[in-house]
C-alpha cells in the first residue's frame, strides 16, 4: 500500500479593514469604509452610504463607490495616493497600519498629525 501524504498551502490573503461612522451628508446618514491593503503595493477603498445603522450589517448588498491607489512608505507611517482613471488626484491619506487596526492621520495647522480614522481589521 502507497500512502501519499501532501500538504496544501493556501495563499495569504491581503489584510482588509473595516470602518463604520455617521456620515455628516444631507442624503445619507451613516456610511461603511473598507480597505484592503494588497501585497503589490496598492490599496482599494469601497465605502458604502446607507440610511441608518440598522442596514449596516447588510451594506453589502449596496453599491460602494470604489477607489484606487498606490502605497508609498514614508518612515513608520504609509501614504495612500488615490488614482482615478490611471490619473494621480489630490487625495492623499497618511495611515499608519498596526497588527489589528489601521490609523488615518491628517496634519494640524502646525503640521503635527492628529489620528482622524480608525479602523479595525477584519481579514
Amino acid at each position: 500500500m502507497i500512502v501519499t501524504l501532501s500538504n496544501v498551502f493556501g495563499q495569504t490573503s491581503d489584510p482588509k479593514y473595516l470602518r463604520h461612522d455617521h456620515n455628516y451628508s444631507t442624503t445619507y446618514f451613516y456610511e461603511v469604509t473598507e480597505i484592503t491593503i494588497h501585497s503589490d503595493s496598492t490599496y482599494t477603498l469601497k465605502s458604502w452610504s446607507i440610511n441608518n445603522k440598522k442596514e449596516c450589517k447588510s451594506y453589502k448588498e449596496y453599491k460602494p463607490e470604489v477607489s484606487n491607489g498606490k502605497i508609498t512608505r514614508n518612515g513608520e507611517f504609509l501614504t495612500l495616493t488615490e488614482y482615478r482613471n490611471g490619473n494621480k488626484t489630490d487625495f492623499n491619506w497618511t495611515v499608519k497600519v498596526f497588527e489589528k487596526r489601521l490609523n488615518f492621520y491628517y496634519p494640524n495647522k502646525n503640521g503635527r498629525l492628529i489620528k482622524s480614522a480608525k479602523f479595525k481589521r477584519i481579514l
